[in-house]
C-alpha cells in the first residue's frame, strides 16, 4: 500500500521537473496560504507575494474555511497535519464549496493513510516538505493552468466583442453576429456568410482575417461570379506553361496565393458546376492540382465563403453541391439586412460620414436631426452599401451640416425614396406588400436611370463590382443603354 500511494503522490508531484516560471503569470492570482507553523507560513507567504498578486494566511483549516468563504481565493496551498482542523477536513469541506478551486497540499509523505485518503479527495498536487520553491511554483502554475487559460480567453473575448461592436455600428442591432465572429475568428473553421447584397459580407470576412492568427499573411478575394468559366480552373489554382493557347508561362492561382492566410470566396453560389467538384477537394483537404500539371500542391489556408442565397436551399434544390455546402458550413454567419436592424443606420451613417470627410481631408461633417430620423425611415434595399453611397455623396456636395436635402437629393440618386414630406414627383417603390426581388428590380431601374443607362457608372455609383451588378440585371431582366445596338 506504501509503495502504491508514494506512486500515486509522485505522479502528483507537480512537473517532476522544476520549470521556470514566467514572472508575470500568477501575478492575477490570490492564494489561500494554511499552515500551522507560524514561521514557516511568514516565510512561504513572503516568497509567494513576489510571484502571485495576492497571499493569504491561515493558521489551521477551519480559519480557511472561513477565509474562502469571504475572500473567494483561485486556488489553495496547505499543510495536511494541523490543529482545529486538519488539511483532509479542510479538503472535504473545499470540494463541497467550492469543488473549482485548485487544493495543493505540502506534505512529508509520512503517513500513508492520509496520502491514500487525500488522493480520494482529488487534490490537485503535492509538494514535498522541506518545500522547494520551484516546486512549489511549478505546482501552483501546473493546477492555475485551467483558470489562467480560461482569464485569458474571457480577456481576448471582450476585447473582440468591443472591437467588432466599433466595426460594425456600434450598437447592440448586430449582437448575435458580434458574438458568433468573436468566436470563430480565432479558430481555423471555415466560414460561411449568408446575407442580401450589400450586407456587409465582404466587409465582416476581412475583419474575421484581421482578428484571426492568420492576420499577418495574405487576405486573398476571389469574386466566384466574375471568373470567366474558361479561365475559372486556371485563375483558383494556376496552370504550368503550354496547359492552353496563351499559358506562355508558370502562374500560381488564387488558392496558392493566399497560404498561410485566408481565402474569400465571394458570391460562392455562383461558382460553375464543373469547377465545384475541384473546389471541394480543395476545401476538404486543401489540395489541388495547377491546370495542366500532374503534381499535386497543398496549402494551409482558411476559407471563408459567402453567398447571398441561402446556400443550403440552394443545395437541396440542386443548384449547389450539397457536399461542398457542408464542408464551407463549419460556421455559418447570417447578416441582417439594414431594415431590420434600423438602430444601427444612424452610427453607421456616422461612421461613414466620418470616414469620408477623413478621406476628403476636412473637418468632420454632421448630421442634422432630421436627416438622421429621414435615413432610418428609408428601406434600403441595397443595405449597407447602399448606405455608404448615399452618405458619401452627401458629404461630397454638402456643408459642415448634411441636412434633408442633401440626403434627399442623394438618396434618390441611388434608387431610395424617403418617406419624409416632400417627395412630389419622385418614383415610388412598388407598393406593399412587395417582395424583395421587386424592390431590387425598382432600385436598379431607378440607378440605371439616374446613370443614363450605362452599367460600369452604376455599378460604381452603387459600390458594387461589377459582374456582380450585371448578374442582377440579368436575373430581372433589364437591358441597359450600352446593351443597346448603336
Amino acid at each position: 500500500m506504501t509503495d502504491l500511494a508514494n506512486k500515486r503522490v509522485n505522479e502528483l508531484v507537480s512537473c517532476q521537473k522544476p520549470q521556470k516560471i514566467a514572472p508575470d503569470s500568477l501575478k492575477s492570482l490570490t492564494v489561500l496560504l494554511a499552515e500551522d507553523e507560524e514561521e514557516l507560513r511568514y516565510e512561504t507567504a513572503a516568497f509567494l507575494e513576489l510571484y502571485c498578486g495576492r497571499v493569504i494566511q491561515a493558521s489551521n483549516g477551519r480559519e480557511a474555511m472561513a477565509l474562502i468563504e469571504s475572500q473567494h481565493p483561485d486556488l489553495v496551498i496547505s499543510d495536511i497535519r494541523m490543529p482545529v482542523m486538519d488539511g483532509l477536513e479542510l479538503a472535504v469541506c473545499l470540494k463541497r464549496s467550492s469543488a473549482d478551486t485548485p487544493l495543493i497540499f505540502c506534505t512529508a509523505f509520512t503517513e500513508t493513510s492520509y496520502l491514500l485518503k487525500a488522493i480520494e479527495l482529488g487534490v490537485d498536487a503535492f509538494v514535498r516538505k522541506p518545500v522547494d520553491t520551484d516546486e512549489l511554483l511549478a505546482a501552483i502554475a501546473k493546477v492555475a493552468l485551467p483558470l489562467l487559460q480560461r482569464r485569458e480567453i474571457e480577456g481576448v473575448s471582450d476585447e473582440l466583442l468591443a472591437s467588432l461592436r466599433i466595426q460594425m455600428g456600434g450598437t447592440s442591432a448586430h449582437s448575435e453576429v458580434v458574438e458568433k465572429t468573436a468566436r470563430v475568428a480565432r479558430t481555423s473553421f471555415n466560414v460561411l456568410l449568408e446575407g442580401e447584397t450589400g450586407t456587409g459580407k465582404s466587409r465582416l470576412a476581412a475583419i474575421v482575417h484581421s482578428l484571426s492568427p492568420r492576420r499577418a499573411a495574405p487576405f486573398i478575394t476571389v469574386q466566384m461570379g466574375a471568373l470567366p468559366l474558361n479561365l475559372a480552373e486556371s485563375e483558383l489554382f494556376g496552370n504550368v506553361k503550354g496547359a492552353f493557347t496563351g499559358a506562355d508561362r508558370n502562374r500560381i492561382g488564387l488558392a496558392e496565393a493566399a497560404a498561410g492566410g485566408t481565402i474569400f470566396l465571394d458570391d460562392i453560389e455562383s461558382c460553375p458546376p464543373e469547377l465545384q467538384g475541384k473546389l471541394l477537394r480543395f476545401v476538404e483537404e486543401k489540395k489541388f492540382t495547377p491546370v495542366g500539371s500532374t503534381v499535386e500542391k497543398k496549402v494551409e489556408v482558411r476559407i471563408i465563403a459567402a453567398s447571398n442565397r441561402n446556400l443550403k436551399e440552394e443545395a437541396l434544390a440542386g443548384r449547389f453541391r450539397e457536399d461542398l455546402y457542408y464542408r464551407l458550413a463549419d460556421a455559418t454567419i447570417s447578416l441582417p439586412p439594414l431594415r431590420e436592424t434600423p438602430a444601427a443606420i444612424a452610427p453607421l451613417a456616422l461612421k461613414f460620414l466620418r470616414q469620408t470627410c477623413d478621406e476628403l481631408g476636412r473637418k468632420m461633417a454632421f448630421l442634422d436631426e432630421e436627416a438622421s430620423t429621414m435615413l432610418v425611415s428609408m428601406p434600403w434595399p441595397g443595405n449597407i452599401r447602399q448606405l455608404k453611397s448615399v452618405i458619401r455623396r452627401a458629404a461630397l456636395k454638402g456643408g459642415n451640416v448634411i441636412g434633408v436635402s442633401d440626403i434627399d437629393i442623394h438618396a434618390e440618386s441611388a434608387g431610395i425614396v424617403s418617406t419624409s414630406p416632400g417627395n412630389n414627383g419622385t418614383p415610388v417603390p412598388p407598393p406593399f406588400p412587395c417582395g424583395m426581388d421587386e424592390l431590387e428590380r425598382w432600385s436598379l431601374e431607378q440607378a440605371l436611370r439616374y446613370c443614363g443607362g450605362k452599367r460600369m457608372k452604376t455599378a460604381m455609383m452603387l459600390g458594387m463590382n461589377y459582374y456582380t451588378f450585371r448578374r442582377r440585371l440579368e436575373k430581372h431582366g433589364i437591358t441597359a443603354m450600352d446593351e443597346q445596338p448603336d
